[in-house]
């Protein structure tokens, strides 16, 4: 089973169920530390510039961190290059969950960071305020996480924490990937086909050893 197909069956069971295990409301539950933001823009981009419906994910499982001024201009950059590109796919599910997962992850980096960040991600905050509007569907689940009062946090489901492990860089936590070259030489082996987290899990502690 591809990350994708796992992603998406896990977007499934969440729908049929209306559990999702990984939703948060504190900043404090969710953060990550040790992420070198550097290498998890670099894989961001390598997503981005592939395309897919899933490929802006790297930057929507960073999105609750507290993030530096540097690190801020970099995704500022990345989401005002790529957003209309993503919108512009022809599958309709793909541009519009990717317009909206990566509009809410502006949102939450936004509201998330200090006054100092706002400034640099102002441009790019108040394009993703826009997208609620302009969606073809996902309206007002967009609505809700974009520009609601609450700040949706966490993985949300099981592939969201499998896509944050296996795309967030974190050297020396064997939960999430090593760098750069550990995700290329993970993804040429065709390792996201793995039917198990545990796999990869176990996987992971050989490359962070």
């Amino acid at each position: 089973m591809k990350i994708y197909q796992i992603i998406m069956l896990s977007i499934i069971l969440v729908i049929l169920t209306g559990c999702f295990p990984y939703v948060y409301h504190d900043q404090s539950e969710v953060l990550i530390e040790g992420i070198d933001y550097d290498a998890t823009l670099e894989i961001a981009k390598i997503e981005l510039q592939e395309g897919g419906w899933d490929s802006i994910l790297t930057i929507w499982v960073i999105r609750d961190q507290i993030i530096t001024v540097e690190t801020a201009r970099q995704i500022n950059d990345i989401y005002l290059k790529y957003i209309d590109r993503v919108f512009r796919q022809k599958n309709k599910v793909a541009r519009n969950f990717g317009a909206w997962h990566l509009a809410w992850a502006i949102a939450n980096l936004y509201r998330n960071n200090n006054d100092q960040i706002k400034a640099v991600l102002e441009k790019s905050y108040q394009n993703a305020l826009t997208w609620p509007d302009k969606l073809e569907t996902f309206n007002k689940i967009a609505q809700e996480h974009i520009r609601g009062e609450k700040i949706y946090m966490g993985d949300i489901h099981d592939g969201g924490l499998f896509y944050a492990q296996t795309h967030i860089v974190v050297p020396g936590n064997k939960d999430y990937i090593q760098s750069v070259e550990h995700f290329i030489a993970a993804k040429d082996r065709d390792f996201w086909g793995y039917k198990r987290m545990r796999k990869f899990r176990k996987q992971l502690e050989t490359f962070a050893e």
